[in-house]
C-alpha cells in the first residue's frame, strides 16, 4: 500500500513537471519585419478542432496583396495536408484593436505627444462598421482610457484627453492591453507606441515611476494568453541616452510574443505608420479547417501555410483543452493538493488510531466489575457463570463444557429419590433392596409385573 501510494506521488508530480513545461512553448512562431511575403499572423482555436488562420500576404512594398482565392494556400497540420472548409478573402473579418500609447513625461518634446495622437486618430478613421477599438495610455500608471467601442467620435474625443506626464510603466501597460483583448473573438491585435525604457531598469526614474512587473512577466504573459503584439519604437535608438528606446527589449516583446516591430525614428512618420498596420489587418485571410487529430491530447501541433508554393512565416498551436500551469501558476498549487493530500492523509489517520500522547484513564475494580474513569463513559464487565462440577469461572457465557475440568455444562434433569416403601427410609439410586429393613425396593419393573 505504502508503495502504490508512493508511486501515485512521483507520477502526480511529474506529470505536473511536465505540463509546467510544454505549456510554456509559444502557440505561434515568431515574425519577422521582412516587408513581403505572408505571414500567420493569429490562430484561433476557441473551436477546437475547428481552427481559425489569420493570414496576412503583401508584396515587396509591404503593401496588402487582394484577390487570392482558397486555391491559392496549401495548408498542413504536422505534415498532413488538411482541407479548408471556410475561406474569407481580405476585408471580410471585424478586427478588435487595443491602442496602448506611452504618455510619459518624455512624449511632450520634440512633437511626440501630438503625433501619436495623429497617428492614432488616422487609425480610428480606417475603422470599419463590425471593428472595435479600445485605449489604453501609460506614463506611471496604466489606464484604460476608452473600453472597446465602434464609435469613432467617442476615440476621438478619448484620445484628445492624451497628456505627457510621468514615467513609463512599458511591462505593465502590455499586461493591461493582453488583459483588455482577453474577452474578444476572432482577429485580435495589440498596438504598443513608446519613446523609452521601462522605469522600472532606468537609472533616471525617480521610485515607483517603473513597471510592478518585469519584462519576463509580461511577455510570458501575453504567451500565456496567445496574444502576439506590433510594437513601434519612436525617436532615438541610442538606448543609453535617457530619452531613448531599448530596441533589444521591443524587439523581444515583439518577436516572442509572435508579433512585429517597427521604427519610426521621428513623431510625423506615425500617422502612415498606422495607416499601413490598420490597412494590413485588414485586408487579412481568415482560413478555417479541420484539424486531422482531433485529440484533447495537449500537444504542439504546427502549422504550414504554403501560398502559391510560397512559405508562410508562423504558423502552430498548442492544443488548447489541456491546463496551462505556467501562464495561470495557481492552476499549479491546486493540482498539488490532491498529491499533499494523499500525503498527510495516511499520517493524520495513523495519529487518530494510535494516541500515544493520550493519558490512560484511570480504571477502578469493584467486586466483578471494572469501571473506566471518563467522564460520562461506564463501561461494565458483565459477569461469567462457574462451572456446575469444579466451580472454575468459565470463559464464555453460555460454554457447554468446563475448561478446567471438562464437565458438561448443560443444566441436569434432578435424579428423582427412592423411598423403602416397608420402613421409608431412603434408598441409594439403583438399590434393589433396603440397606434398613431388607425389604425389596420397588422398581418399575416390579410394579408392572404386579
Amino acid at each position: 500500500m505504502r508503495r502504490l501510494l508512493l508511486l501515485s506521488v512521483v507520477g502526480g508530480l511529474l506529470l505536473i513537471g511536465l505540463l509546467m513545461y510544454t505549456v510554456g512553448i509559444p502557440t505561434q512562431s515568431s515574425m519577422s519585419s521582412a516587408s513581403g511575403g505572408s505571414q500567420v499572423t493569429q490562430v484561433d482555436t476557441s473551436a477546437y478542432p475547428d481552427i481559425t488562420l489569420f493570414v496576412s500576404v503583401t508584396d515587396d512594398y509591404g503593401d496588402p496583396v487582394a484577390g487570392l482565392n482558397v486555391d491559392d494556400f496549401d495548408i498542413t497540420e504536422d505534415n498532413q495536408s488538411v482541407t479548408i472548409t471556410d475561406f474569407a478573402a481580405g476585408g471580410a473579418s471585424s478586427i478588435d484593436t487595443v491602442l496602448v500609447i506611452d504618455r510619459s513625461g518624455s512624449m511632450d518634446e520634440s512633437g511626440k505627444m501630438e503625433g501619436a495622437r495623429k497617428a492614432a486618430r488616422a487609425f480610428v478613421e480606417q475603422m470599419r462598421p463590425g471593428d472595435r477599438t479600445a485605449l489604453v495610455a501609460f506614463n506611471s500608471n496604466t489606464d484604460v482610457l476608452q473600453p472597446f467601442t465602434s464609435d469613432t467620435q467617442t476615440l476621438l474625443n478619448a484620445i484628445d484627453r492624451l497628456r505627457p506626464d510621468g514615467g513609463t510603466a512599458l511591462y505593465d501597460s502590455v499586461i493591461t492591453g493582453v488583459d483588455t483583448l482577453s474577452m474578444s473573438e476572432g482577429r485580435r491585435a495589440l498596438l504598443v507606441l513608446t519613446d523609452g525604457q521601462d522605469c522600472r531598469e532606468a537609472n533616471n526614474c525617480p521610485a515607483g515611476y517603473g513597471s510592478r512587473d518585469s519584462l519576463e512577466q509580461a511577455i510570458s504573459y501575453a504567451v500565456g494568453q496567445e496574444q502576439s503584439a506590433y510594437v513601434i519604437g519612436l525617436g532615438n535608438r541610442d538606448s543609453n541616452d535617457e530619452d531613448g528606446i531599448d530596441e533589444t527589449v521591443l524587439t523581444r516583446i515583439a518577436e516572442e510574443t509572435s508579433g512585429d516591430y517597427f521604427y519610426a525614428p521621428r513623431a510625423d512618420e506615425l500617422a502612415t505608420l498606422y495607416t499601413q498596420l490598420a490597412g494590413n489587418l485588414q485586408q487579412e485571410y481568415r482560413i478555417t479547417y479541420t484539424s486531422p487529430r482531433p485529440f484533447y491530447d495537449g500537444t504542439r501541433r504546427d502549422i504550414a501555410v504554403n501560398v502559391n508554393d510560397v512559405a508562410a512565416v508562423g504558423g502552430g498551436y498548442v492544443e488548447p483543452h489541456m491546463i496551462y500551469v505556467r501562464s495561470t501558476p495557481l492552476v499549479g498549487v491546486l493540482l498539488l493538493l490532491p498529491v499533499l493530500g494523499a500525503l498527510l492523509i495516511p499520517i493524520m489517520m495513523r495519529r487518530r488510531e494510535t494516541p500515544t500522547d493520550a493519558p490512560i484513564p484511570a480504571a477502578l475494580i469493584a467486586g466483578n466489575q471494572t469501571i473506566i474513569d471518563v467522564p460520562s463513559v461506564v463501561v461494565i464487565t458483565p459477569e461469567l457463570p462457574h462451572c456446575r462440577r469444579c466451580d472454575a469461572e468459565l470463559t464464555v457465557a453460555d460454554a457447554r463444557f468446563c475448561n478446567i475440568c471438562g464437565a458438561p455444562q448443560t443444566a441436569a434433569i434432578p435424579e428423582r429419590r427412592i423411598f423403602c416403601d416397608q420402613c421409608g427410609r431412603p434408598m441409594r439410586a439403583g438399590a434393589q433392596f433396603c440397606s434398613n429393613c431388607g425389604a425389596q425396593a420397588v422398581t418399575p419393573q416390579l410394579l408392572a409385573d404386579k
